[in-house]
């Protein structure tokens, strides 16, 4: 992969507790694989000092940090990220490294195989789980699911909510150009985009070790989940993502 060049975007949103650690384990795995990289935190208006702790590591990881001062949504702030990217490829995971940085190892060669996007995912076979997820996240999870395949019918891709994608730059800025979700459903957003601009999208299973804590909301989450998938749907009869 040292042929290859990566901006890799990072959501950020109180992890003041692990991000020092998971930056250094993205920056070294970057640093030993790839000619060229980048990394673009973006803080997502954290209430804690994560802030604080990536900025103490922003020059011995020549990290390009994006401040946002309130919480606009981890859809908003990974569009940020990718938006202000440059390399060729373009990925965005997630800070608690709930899926380890080093399953890109087996990302990357699948561009040589023609696919513009490759995205990890639960649902296919080969997944290994390390940590359980959490039961009423599963439960969301599966609600999601349904109500994602009987809104928006997007039935070639089985996961669209795994936090660990990598596109080519030229999908990356035509989709997320397009993208107007702001949450959690922007996932969706992005895989519906990308089959309606008919890119080649490849799913690939991944070590799985869901975090002990989560940013989702038992009540709130699942209702605005739902009513951004009908947003997508309304997108798409209006003509946005033409």
């Amino acid at each position: 992969m040292k042929n290859k060049a990566i901006s890799v975007v990072i959501p950020c949103y109180n992890e003041e507790k692990t991000i020092q650690k998971n930056l250094l384990k993205v920056h070294n795995y970057l640093k030993d694989r790839f000619g060229v990289f980048e990394i673009i935190v973006v803080n997502d208006g954290s209430n804690d000092g994560t802030l604080k702790e990536i900025k103490k590591m922003e020059d011995d990881l020549h990290l390009r940090i994006i401040d946002n001062q309130e919480n606009k949504g981890k859809g908003k702030v990974v569009k940020q990220g990718i938006l202000e990217s440059s390399c060729d490829l373009v990925m965005f995971l997630d800070a608690d490294l709930g899926i380890p940085i080093e399953e890109l190892q087996k990302f990357v060669p699948e561009f040589d195989r023609g696919y513009d996007i490759i995205i990890a995912s639960r649902f296919v076979p080969g997944l290994r789980v390390i940590r359980p997820v959490l039961w009423h996240r599963q439960t969301m999870e599966k609600i999601f699911r349904l109500l994602r395949l009987a809104i928006i019918c997007d039935r070639n891709v089985k996961d669209t909510q795994c936090g660990f994608k990598v596109f080519q730059r030229k999908a990356a800025m035509d989709i997320f150009s397009r993208v107007t979700v702001g949450r959690f459903a922007f996932d969706a957003e992005v895989i519906f985009i990308a089959n309606k601009l008919k890119y080649k999208i490849k799913e690939l299973p991944i070590s799985l070790q869901n975090p002990p804590n989560s940013h989702i909301r038992l009540f709130r989450d699942p209702l605005n989940m739902a009513l951004d998938l009908l947003k997508i749907r309304l997108n798409a009869w209006r003509g946005k993502y033409k």
